[in-house]
């Protein structure tokens, strides 16, 4: 979905799993008829760097971050569930493997650094393999490099958690300052609550995340430059 408006460099909506973007996309395409600047809204597949090679280097870059502890159980139970209530994505091969060796977000985290190495490469494996876990911050934006050396092109950056307070800043930056809010967005969002992870599973994330909490770090340093800060006021 795009609009073509002259040498106005076009904005182009990454799609970071688990953070928010069913429910912009929705917003923003029930508003296409306001939009008043080029708007690309992108696919799970595309990344910084790809939407630099279609578009150009000039293209600007919106997109959500979320809190990695957060991020990593809510995409382990939403591919457990297959993307339902929202969505209905059937299992790869590979994460059926994964699921039948893991049954909890907390299981699978305190096995990426067991001292068994049978259950480690399990836990390696299924991470590398449950869609939107192997699609992490460094596959949309490669490293804190990569984005330091984009901050220029970037015009929205936030935290899920601060997608309320700034929804109405979002949509001017975005060129839709007159919008609606859709009848029924889209809130790709579990039935319950997840579980939270015990500390023990939260400290082994951090040791085996540690480029994932790095970049969420650097992107949430940048949401307060463009003063999209999700703490507090």
């Amino acid at each position: 979905m795009t609009l073509s408006l002259g040498n106005i460099p076009p904005v182009c909506m990454l799609h970071i799993g688990k953070t928010g973007g069913s429910y912009m996309r929705s917003l923003l395409k029930h508003n296409e008829p306001r939009w008043t600047r080029p708007l690309h809204l992108l696919g799970h597949s595309a990344t910084a760097h790809s939407s630099a090679k279609r578009f150009g280097p000039d293209r600007k870059l919106a997109f959500l971050v979320r809190d990695p502890l957060t991020r990593f159980s809510s995409a382990f139970y939403s591919r457990q569930r297959q993307g339902r209530p929202t969505y209905q994505c059937q299992w790869s091969a590979e994460e059926a493997a994964a699921f039948l060796w893991f049954g909890t977000a907390e299981e699978l985290a305190l096995a990426l650094t067991s001292r068994n190495p049978r259950e480690k490469s399990a836990a390696l494996f299924a991470v590398n393999s449950i869609r939107h876990l192997k699609e992490d911050l460094r596959h949309y934006l490669c490293s804190v490099e990569t984005l330091l050396a984009e901050r220029r092109n970037i015009v929205v950056c936030t935290d899920v958690a601060g997608l309320d307070r700034h929804r109405s800043a979002i949509m001017a930056t975005l060129g839709v300052t007159d919008f609606e809010m859709p009848p029924k967005p889209i809130y790709h969002a579990a039935p319950t609550p997840p579980p939270a992870l015990s500390q023990a599973a939260q400290t082994a994330l951090h040791d085996h995340w540690a480029a994932e909490f790095a970049l969420y770090n650097a992107a949430c340093d940048i949401a307060d430059q463009l003063g999209f800060s999700h703490s507090p006021l």
